[in-house]
């Protein structure tokens, strides 16, 4: 399994989908965007924009 900038990678928090609410582990991005990890970087509902999940 590779750590490329499209899929993988260590998670670093919970994102939910801004669109149907639908939650992944995510990395933060350098531009501060959360990316969810095992996914081409979006929903599986074609939304790409995530926000944090609050414990």
């Amino acid at each position: 399994m590779g750590n490329g900038d499209n899929s993988g990678g260590t998670p670093q928090t919970l994102g939910r989908c801004s669109e149907c609410g639908s939650v992944y582990p995510v990395q933060t991005t350098a531009s501060g965007e959360l990316r969810p990890i095992g996914t081409d970087g979006g929903c599986e509902c074609g939304n790409d924009d995530f926000e944090p999940v609050s414990e």
